[in-house]
């Protein structure tokens, strides 16, 4: 049998709290911050909800606008979720929507803003990386999209001479054959294309970052303090109750993404779908076994894959590997998911057939119906984004901006400015994300 259930968000009506760290690779080499939890009835001008990258970069960005009561809480840690569980991928983009898929849906103006706001994310990220010394462990730049079949490849390309042509958007494309030779020996790959400005980093020295900033800046953050109930007086206050205190405010900022409880009374409830997503750390890999696999560069790694895997060799010369997961909470510790991951790595990769896992962890991400992210202010002042997809470690900073533009009554211009559509038969989601991930691998088999 394995571990304890993890926790659910689509069957739990409240976050635990008082949590230990997660077992993964990131918090065995950083320390999450932790602030005292609150403890008396406070009043604030701005309450966020979730101390993770939305949340704090949010904060960041109302403090530097001259706002001075604001106040964080979380039920746990800094990046308690997925900030600190990601695989630390910086990608020029969100949502799983293709350009061509974007243009289709907004048209052609849109989705030049839309690009030059994927573009504005990066540079936001790269400007707060700035002042940390060692960035965050960040890697050399370039995002590898590796095509799993010969007719991807052919998309693939298609894609390149598309992005040049209607975005000016410079992306490599790489033979199989320059690919095994210059990047890695990789036994699944048809070729691939190359976005220049993707990277890695440590996701959790990120969220650290971003917490520090917030706290220099005035901002006030509560760990270990769960928001359990939401309730508005007439006047448009919200009333926020954790356990052991309470927080009135006129503006409620929900940033709990894939996190959020099922009975938390917000705008998200029924509009989300909490997505498992497996990671899984080798030990070090041996000088001949780096020789053998020919691994030449850092770079991250996302293959076309229906259910993708991707990866990315760390700086200590271990494999990060991840992939879809379970569909539950309580089958998310199930040792096959972590065996799943290693066989693929395995039969990826020339000369690793002995590597074995240190270290393997899960997290939530959130989908959308409509596979976008949202960014989003109601009738009665609650902000809130979300919806990444697993594709939120540099949008979620330019969210967080969003939003504090938006309470700050700045302009704002975006195709996601919209709200998050309902799920039909919400109930059934996960009934729904079984038959995808039956249709998705019989798709990725077919190809």
């Amino acid at each position: 049998m394995y571990k304890t259930n993890m926790y659910d968000p689509f069957v739990e009506n409240q976050i635990p709290f008082n949590q230990p760290p997660s077992d993964s690779y990131w918090n065995a080499n950083e320390q999450p911050i932790t602030t005292k939890a609150l403890d008396a009835d406070i009043q604030t001008d701005v309450l966020i909800i979730g101390a993770g990258y939305t949340g704090l970069s949010c904060a960041i960005e109302l403090a530097n606008a001259g706002i001075k009561n604001i106040t964080v809480i979380d039920a746990n840690q800094i990046g308690w979720g997925c900030s600190s569980r990601n695989a630390g991928f910086v990608l020029p983009g969100s949502g799983r929507l293709s350009y061509k898929e974007l243009e289709s849906r907004f048209g052609t103006a849109q989705t030049l803003k839309l690009h030059d706001q994927f573009i504005s994310a990066i540079d936001l990220l790269e400007t707060r990386l700035s002042s940390l010394p060692g960035n965050a462990d960040k890697t050399e730049q370039g995002y590898l999209k590796l095509a799993h079949s010969k007719s991807w490849f052919e998309k693939l390309n298609t894609s390149a001479a598309y992005l040049q042509s209607n975005f000016n958007y410079d992306v490599e494309v790489i033979t199989k054959n320059d690919f095994n030779k210059n990047f890695v020996n990789h036994q699944h790959v048809y070729g691939a294309i190359r976005y220049k400005n993707g990277f890695g980093i440590n996701p959790l020295k990120l969220v650290n970052h971003y917490a520090q900033l917030a706290l220099d800046l005035g901002v006030n953050i509560y760990t270990h303090s769960p928001a359990n109930e939401i309730t508005k007086s007439e006047n448009n206050t919200h009333h926020v109750i954790t356990p052991s205190g309470s927080v009135k405010t006129n503006k409620l900022v929900i940033a709990t993404n894939g996190y959020t409880p099922k009975s938390l009374n917000t705008p998200l409830n029924g509009k989300v779908l909490p997505v498992l997503t497996s990671v899984i750390v080798t030990r070090p890999l041996t000088p001949n076994e780096i020789e053998q696999s020919n691994f030449k560069t850092h770079q991250v790694m996302m293959d076309t894959r229906e259910l993708k895997y991707y990866y990315r060799l760390l700086p200590d010369n271990r494999i990060l590997f991840g992939g879809r997961s379970a569909i539950t909470g309580k089958a998310a510790s199930n040792p096959k998911y972590q065996h799943r991951l290693l066989q693929e790595l395995q039969s990826s990769f020339v000369g690793l057939n002995t590597v074995t896992i240190d270290y393997g962890w899960s997290g939530w991400i959130s989908v959308a119906f409509d596979q976008m992210p949202h960014i989003y202010k109601t009738d009665d002042n609650i902000f809130y984004a979300t919806g990444y997809c697993g594709s939120g470690v540099s949008f979620s900073a330019w969210a967080g901006k969003q939003l504090a533009d938006l309470i700050s009554e700045q302009e704002v211009s975006s195709p996601l400015m919209t709200e998050l559509p309902s799920f039909p038969f919400a109930p059934f989601r996960r009934m729904g994300q079984r038959f995808f991930y039956q249709y998705g691998r019989l798709k990725d088999w077919a190809q």
